[in-house]
């Protein structure tokens, strides 16, 4: 699946991903990857990127 495909959990899980590549977040900011990290920037940085359900944890092994 393609990161536009994703659901928004494993959208808000790619975020905090990216959070953490930045840096050391705080769980603050890891609650808040949605505001933090647009929709838009996800899709730029992830365009080319082809995902599985096991990718995430909120749906590995599903």
């Amino acid at each position: 699946m393609t990161v536009h495909e994703l659901t928004r959990e494993q959208l808000i899980e790619l975020k905090q991903h990216m959070l953490c590549e930045q840096g050391s977040p705080s769980y603050g900011e890891l609650a808040d990857a949605d505001e933090l990290v647009s929709d838009e920037t996800a899709f730029a940085e992830y365009d080319a990127t082809e995902f599985s359900e096991d990718d995430f944890f909120c749906t590995a092994g599903q």
